[in-house]
């Protein structure tokens, strides 16, 4: 019995621990760094706020409408009295008095600077949404960058690894033929340096690869020692680099600089820049409002109970000793500011496009190299590994063919991961989805 509830106890153990474990994608990843990143929420509460002021800016086009009432006790009533002392008077106010009114305000002038705010507060919160979008951009792009440095590190262990074996069957071959008296003591001592130099290989790529994922699981919002969570090799995304751009330059400078929203953000900033300048020169003009209200009085004879008005009010503070004015000029300086910098913003999107194809284009260049110079090395080290067993080539010379050969790998693999993530920054410089 007691055998039985522990294998269960095992079994129900085992269960957990496989539940707990997790796999995921690049585009998993991606996704989650997006949902928990604390500067990309802070930019969707920022864009949000930006909103809720359009929306304010629009609600002052409408009319404003309020209401008041006063009711007050008097120590005692306002009596007029016109006849001879003692006689009765006429009562004007009573002990309690009670006003209530409503009224309610619509500017017409004012539309037309209310009008421009509302424009400067929409095109304010449109950049807004797209410094998020730039954002969650950068976000994205670090996370695909990290999650490909993580396996090129590991593809480094891997190549570290299967040197390291290989040497060590040639240090144990090495030792036998020293025992042997075939070799000297020096051979089997480059040996076994070449072993402890390939170990130092996988030690430092060992300690890429930590790094790496310990900053994956930091965008992650996890715990960067968290050894429940493993990654899948981004294959497609690999593939997909392999594979020659088919737009040209100018196709890619267009399409950035339509789709960035860096570009959208300076755009966005610099319409509301110009519309405040608009509306502050507006603000210039005179206040022309139209005013109703209705008002009930009690308690006061020479007050009618119930009235009612409509008219006309106009406000014109024509001399401020410039301060409006100068307030004007320097909001139409911004906006010539904004302008320029939308300027700056689209040449800036334009060299980043093309420094990035330049680089994707030289990492497939690399890529070839790294290719032939892979095939050659194993080439020479066949060859070596043969003269070396017909006693024409020495230990050196089968060393150094083996380092070639693991240097030739390593170059590759970098060269192929530095490839893959070219492209993802030029995705990034394109603003491709």
């Amino acid at each position: 019995m007691i055998r039985t509830l522990t294998a269960a106890a095992l079994l129900v153990s085992s269960a957990a621990l496989a539940e707990e474990r997790q796999t995921l994608t690049i585009d998993e990843a991606v996704t989650e760094a997006l949902r928990v990143n604390d500067q990309l929420a802070a930019a969707r509460y920022q864009a949000e706020g930006a909103e809720d002021t359009a929306r304010s800016a629009r609600g002052r086009l409408l009319p404003t409408m309020n209401a008041s009432d006063t009711w007050q006790h008097w120590n005692a009533p306002f009596v007029i009295t016109l006849g001879p002392p003692g006689s009765s008077g006429l009562v004007a106010r009573n002990v309690n008095t009670n006003v209530f009114t409503v009224a309610a305000q619509q500017p017409v002038v004012g539309l037309l600077h209310r009008e421009r705010d509302l424009k400067a507060a929409g095109s304010s919160a449109e950049a807004s949404r797209a410094n998020q979008a730039a954002a969650q951009a950068d976000v994205a792009e670090q996370v695909r960058t990290t999650y490909l440095r993580l396996f090129e590190a590991r593809a480094g262990i891997s190549i570290a690894e299967s040197s390291v074996e290989q040497l060590r069957k040639q240090v144990q071959d090495a030792q036998a033929r020293y025992n042997a008296g075939t070799i000297t003591k020096a051979d089997l001592l480059r040996f076994q340096t070449a072993e402890a130099n390939a170990q130092q290989q996988r030690i430092q790529a060992s300690t890429q690869a930590q790094i790496a994922r310990q900053l994956l699981l930091t965008l992650l919002a996890r715990n960067p020692e968290d050894p429940t969570l493993d990654f899948v090799e981004p294959v497609d995304l690999e593939h997909q680099a392999a594979f020659p751009l088919g737009s040209t330059n100018d196709e890619l400078i267009n399409r950035a600089l339509q789709n960035r929203p860096e570009v959208q953000r300076a755009q966005k900033e610099a319409e509301a820049a110009r519309a405040n300048g608009q509306a502050r020169m507006l603000e210039l003009l005179p206040e022309v409002d139209v005013q109703a209200a209705y008002s009930n009085v009690r308690g006061q004879v020479f007050q009618p109970e119930s009235a009612s008005f409509i008219g006309v009010v106009a406000n014109w503070p024509f001399w401020t000793w410039g301060t409006r004015w100068y307030s004007a000029q320097s909001a139409q300086r911004k906006a010539d500011a904004a302008g320029s910098q939308l300027q700056g913003t689209r040449k800036q999107v334009a060299y980043e496009v093309a420094s990035k194809v330049s680089l994707l284009d030289a990492q497939f260049v690399v890529v070839q190299v790294a290719e032939t110079a892979v095939a050659s090395a194993e080439e020479a080290y066949r060859v070596t590994s043969a003269q070396v067993s017909a006693g024409t080539a020495t230990t050196t010379d089968l060393l150094d063919a083996q380092s070639a050969l693991t240097t030739a790998k390593l170059n590759l693999a970098r060269a192929q991961y530095e490839r893959t993530i070219a492209r993802v920054q030029l995705d990034r410089a394109v603003a491709s989805k």
